[in-house]
């Protein structure tokens, strides 16, 4: 299923197929007909020393994601002397991934379908000099356990599959990258972006603060690999410790695909048509002369760049660099001077939790059950943005059930241990409806209420819905996002530029949601000698 939940996803999960052309994808690659597809990479769970089941894990990846590797932590060759006898704690874990290891087979075998949801076999190996996860092309892999990174690129090369190094800006030997050791060859994207924070570079937004092994080293980023000219693209994952693959705000893969297979996933993340989201899933559709990002294209001095975004937020700034500088900057139309207009679907983001200050030690879950009905509009997407935190092995967030005219969800919401402490969590629903539009909101849990409010008067204020008395969780009707604000499309020529070197975009929402491309390189020109 599509990561933004559409009315005809939801048919098809019920069995009723619409009308219209069939949507099989060519066996030829077709760059009209690639779509976005939005997935997790790296995330963990108690079989590997974290905390949920596998069952649960497997659970929630298929409920709001495209594709998924379970990855536990499986081994640490050169594991160093760990402070009051934690290697003990690591070394239970890589005893639990051993002895669980065919139940993993099994259940990424069952939920692996094709066009629907594509499940990869994978783990982690940790290491000094950089970590990395192993993920197998198909679900027929097996577990192994190699001394050096250089037997673990020969095995990548050996089976198909790819090591995708993580949270690479740390210091080398504290587990950052020692990126002379990297084979973009087995390794044709890193992660960029993770719950340890972002490696673009030692200035960007989002830093390394959460875990032992410091801030970010400036040449341990993936601006100072791409600076040693190294090809390799950048995705994100979220590394989730509590079994919950997509967690919100911790990152998210991206591949430009033809169509949602293993086959297909893995063929874009091998050639590099990828990108990374920390946060909301923005589509990004960045080209060169024609070609993808991840691409190279062949020397020339103009350089035409077209960009396309679909957000789903405001769109502060949409940025195109060339060798780690920004030499473009787009604002889309500010959203306060933006003459409404309706002939384009919106943006309505319903936002919930928050509930009691940490300070007056009232701690508790609110459980949350409602619906939402429209009155004269259609709901043409759902985007839920469902957290990690707090843990809890039984309840779930999920979007039970989507018409075009109504969702129906059911969550949970803490302050207490909620991820960075922001203790909401939302959806985003797309709407073509106009001014008079009503948004109808029937709350069951954690209290019962109507409450009523027309697009026109979403577009003017935002509004805020108490469950009860002070300090009671609350509900937030954001304003609504025009399509001048959440999308951006332009072109741009770059005809200053003679030498060899990479570009990149880079997208950044009002909300602190950020999107980064793939570079396309551009190669060196080769002269002959005149005679």
């Amino acid at each position: 299923m599509s990561a933004r939940i559409g009315v005809i996803a939801i048919f098809l999960l019920m069995g009723c197929a619409p009308s219209g052309p069939d949507r099989e994808a060519s066996t030829e690659h077709d760059d009209n007909r690639l779509n976005p597809y939005f997935g997790d990479l790296h995330n963990h769970n108690s079989i590997g020393q974290i905390r949920g089941s596998l069952e649960r894990t497997f659970e929630i990846a298929p409920s709001h994601l495209d594709f998924f590797a379970f990855t536990p932590q499986s081994q640490w060759p050169d594991m160093r002397e760990i402070p009051q006898g934690r290697n003990a704690q690591f070394e239970r874990g890589f005893q639990a991934v051993r002895d669980n290891w065919a139940k993993i087979q099994r259940l990424t075998a069952e939920v692996n379908e094709p066009g629907e949801f594509a499940a990869f076999l994978g783990y982690e190996v940790h290491y000094n000099d950089g970590d990395f996860n192993i993920v197998y092309p198909d679900g027929d892999a097996e577990l192994v356990h190699l001394e050096t990174i250089e037997e673990w690129q020969a095995h990548a090369r050996e089976t198909g599959a790819i090591l995708i190094p993580h949270h690479p800006g740390y210091l080398p030997f504290w587990r950052g990258w020692d990126w002379s050791r990297l084979d973009p060859e087995v390794s044709p994207v890193v992660e960029m972006m993770s719950e340890h924070g972002n490696a673009e570079s030692d200035r960007s937004p989002i830093r390394y603060i959460r875990h032992s092994m410091g801030g970010r080293y400036t040449k341990s980023t993936v601006q100072w690999l791409w600076k040693t000219g190294v090809r390799a693209g950048v995705i994100a994952s979220p590394d989730d410790h509590l079994g919950y693959p997509g967690a919100y705000g911790q990152g998210l893969a991206v591949v430009w695909a033809d169509e949602l297979t293993r086959e297909s996933i893995m063929e874009a993340i091998k050639a590099r048509r990828t990108y990374a989201v920390n946060a909301d899933r923005i589509e990004l559709d960045f080209k060169l002369n024609g070609r993808w990002m991840g691409e190279s294209v062949p020397a020339q001095s103009r350089r035409n760049i077209a960009v396309k975004v679909k957000g789903e937020d405001v769109i502060d700034r949409v940025e195109v660099l060339r060798n780690n500088r920004v030499i473009h900057r787009v604002h889309p139309v500010d959203i306060e001077t933006t003459e409404a207009s309706w002939n384009e679907p919106v943006l309505v983001r319903v936002e919930y939790g928050w509930g009691p200050w940490a300070d007056f030690n009232m701690p508790r879950t609110a459980d949350w059950r409602f619906r939402i009905e429209l009155k004269g509009g259609e709901l043409l997407s759902v985007s839920p943005h469902f957290q990690s935190r707090p843990f809890d092995e039984d309840r779930r967030d999920k979007v039970l059930a989507v018409t075009e005219q109504s969702l129906e969800l059911v969550s949970y919401t803490s302050r207490e241990k909620a991820y960075e402490d922001k203790p909401t969590k939302d959806v985003v629903l797309e709407i073509a409806g106009s001014p008079d539009t009503e948004v109808v909101l029937e709350l069951t849990a954690p209290a019962r209420m109507t409450f009523t409010k027309t697009l026109g008067e979403l577009a003017e204020s935002n509004d805020v819905l108490f469950m009860g008395e002070f300090s009671s969780e609350s509900m937030l009707f954001h304003r609504v996002v025009f399509a001048d604000n959440y999308r951006a499309e332009f072109k741009y020529s770059d005809g200053e530029s003679t030498s060899a070197g990479w570009y990149q975009v880079r997208v950044a929402q009002t909300n602190g949601s950020y999107a980064w491309s793939s570079p396309i390189w551009v190669e060196e020109r080769s002269y002959s000698p005149a005679y």
